[in-house]
Formats: C-alpha cells, sequence, structure tokens
C-alpha cells in the first residue's frame, strides 16, 4: 500500500488545529465546572438561608407569649386581658366589672391562680371591678404586684362627682392591707420587664384633662416581645388620644392595638393610622359591635360602626372581639 504524505505545512495546520481545539475543550470544561461550583454555592447559601430563618423562627417561638382577652359575663362593656409570659410569669390587665369576676379567676386559676403584675389602666368598674371584687370577697388569689394610674379622690369628685363613687371604691381597694404594700403608681416612659416581655408605659392620668376624666387619664402601655408590639390603649379618649399622638407619636406604632374605649368614641382615625396594626383587639360586646341598642344594627348613639369603617380602611387582618368569647392568641 502506498502511503501518502502529508505536507509539513499541513501537518502543522492540523497539528495546531487540535491544539486549539484542546484549549476550546479544555476552558468549555472549566466553564463547567465554575458552573457547578456556583450551583453548589448558591444551594449551600440558600439552605443556610433556610436554616437561618428557621432557626429564628425556632427561637421566637421558643419566646412566644400567650395572650387571652376575657369576654363580658353581662352586658356590661368591660375590659379583660391576661398574659403568660415563656417561663409561665401571669401579667394581667384590668379585668372588667364584678359579674366577670368568676370567668377571670378561672382564667387565672387554669395558669397557676398567680398574678405577678397586675396593671389597673383607670378606676372605673368595667376596668378596676375584679379587682376591687377580689379584695373585698378575700378570694384566694396570688396577687404579687400591682401598678396603676389614677388621680386624687378629690379631682374625681370635682370633674365627674356622678361617677367618682368608683374611684373611691377603687382607692379603697388599693389601701387594703392585703394588698397594700404591693401597689405602685406607674410613671411616665417606665419600663417594667418581666421574662422575656418588657412593658412601656406611654400615657398616665391627665389632670389638665377635664373632659370625659375617667377615660383621659387612662393608662397606655405597650407591650414588646421578639419584634413584636401591642399596644393598650384602654379608654383612652379623643383628647388624651391628641396628647398621645403629639408626645409619644414615634412609639405607636405597633402589630396589635386594643381598641380605645371598646371600639367607641375614643381616639382619633390619625392614631390609628400611626399605630397601623394588623391585628385588633376588641373589648366590646355584641351591643356595642353593632351599635344594636335593641332597635336595629347602628342605631344607638356609639361610634363603633365608624370606627370599623376606619380599621378596614387600614387594612386590618383581624379582628378580635370580646363578644365572641375568651380568646387566646399566641405572639412570637
Amino acid at each position: 500500500m502506498k502511503k501518502t504524505k502529508i505536507p509539513k505545512k499541513e501537518l502543522q495546520n492540523v497539528i495546531s488545529q487540535n491544539k486549539e481545539n484542546q484549549k476550546i475543550k479544555t476552558k468549555k470544561t472549566k466553564i463547567k465546572l465554575l458552573n457547578r461550583k456556583i450551583i453548589i454555592l448558591l444551594i449551600i447559601t440558600f439552605l443556610l438561608i433556610i436554616l437561618s430563618i428557621w432557626i429564628n423562627i425556632s427561637i421566637k417561638r421558643n419566646n412566644k407569649i400567650e395572650l387571652i382577652q376575657t369576654s363580658p359575663q353581662s352586658k356590661s362593656q368591660m375590659m379583660g386581658y391576661i398574659i403568660k409570659t415563656k417561663q409561665g410569669k401571669v401579667i394581667a390587665i384590668d379585668g372588667g366589672t364584678v359579674e366577670d369576676t368568676e370567668n377571670f379567676v378561672k382564667n387565672i386559676n387554669d395558669l397557676g391562680g398567680k398574678i405577678d403584675i397586675w396593671f389597673i389602666t383607670h378606676p372605673h368598674k368595667d376596668h378596676a371591678g375584679v379587682l376591687n371584687c377580689v379584695i373585698e370577697q378575700n378570694i384566694d388569689l396570688n396577687i404579687e404586684k400591682i401598678y396603676y394610674t389614677a388621680n386624687d379622690l378629690s379631682w374625681y369628685l370635682e370633674y365627674d362627682p356622678e361617677r367618682a363613687f368608683e374611684a373611691e371604691n377603687f382607692y379603697k381597694t388599693i389601701s387594703n392591707d392585703r394588698i397594700k404594700g404591693k401597689v405602685e403608681e406607674v410613671t411616665l416612659n417606665q419600663i417594667i420587664s418581666i421574662d422575656n416581655v418588657k412593658f412601656e408605659i406611654l400615657g398616665v392620668k391627665n389632670p389638665e384633662i377635664t373632659v370625659n376624666p375617667f377615660n383621659n387619664s387612662s393608662m397606655v402601655i405597650k407591650l414588646k416581645v421578639n419584634e413584636k408590639q401591642v399596644l393598650f390603649l384602654a379608654d383612652t379618649g379623643t383628647e388624651s388620644g391628641k396628647k398621645l399622638l403629639q408626645n409619644q407619636g414615634d412609639k405607636l406604632k405597633s402589630d396589635i392595638v386594643q381598641m380605645a374605649h371598646h371600639g367607641q368614641a375614643g381616639v382619633t382615625e390619625e392614631v390609628y393610622k400611626k399605630i397601623d396594626p394588623k391585628i385588633c383587639l376588641w373589648p366590646t360586646p355584641d351591643w356595642l359591635w353593632d351599635n344594636d341598642p335593641g332597635t336595629g344594627y347602628n342605631t344607638g348613639p356609639y361610634k363603633t360602626i365608624e370606627t370599623r369603617n376606619w380599621i378596614e380602611s387600614l387594612n386590618v387582618k383581624q379582628n378580635i372581639v370580646a363578644k365572641d368569647g375568651d380568646i387566646k392568641l399566641e405572639i412570637w
């Protein structure tokens, strides 16, 4: 067989082309390896982000609190909240009327029968009535500390004489030998920490506001746990709400808000816009929720429907209403 001789120049071209092809092949291989490394790195990064989120959620869940909104046991409006911390500490806010005592005490007993901190926002009987009853009837309940805000009795006698007896009853309660050494009046911006929860007092008595006197001297409390914030407005009225907005506006933003004065005739829409809540707590009985004194929907003198419209415009995700019974909410 006759051998074909490849010209030297052509051979060099072939060799050169092979080298070039090898370089291209090597480059493609390196790119594939780099792409694999990038994909693996992205997967690892994604998994680390997921793990970090999961750990963060787990920590928050382990640090959760339970909040109970108690329900009215009579036709009266009322307000009562119970908070259980991570380590089982119990904090009460108000409680309701005398008629609400049995249900409120039952909820406390279910948590161990001890109140580590009891906030009384103002002396009205639909807020302080349970405490008054517990002390007057000597009900077996372990109370460690009571925080309150209130004006002098003479102030109530001057500016709201028809209901001054409610302040008188409250002062009689907190001077009882059983608890008088455990009572302390809060100060503005005071911070009270217990377990994994911090309470900041954003509002106290306002002796200069003499209209709607009891309500406009309500305690305003901000609760903080993890990054969640809950604002309790108690019965804060229009006038003290404006003062709150002016003096504490930068602190009002909260995830959850307790609706002022049972959701009617409390603070203005501007306050709720500043709070911008995701969840609203309504200490509101059924007749007040619908503003129905027995003559039909929204036929009464109350402003609940107007307030509900404000909240709807803020795209609130959930309304928790006392008319629906005792409701427990986990916050983390």
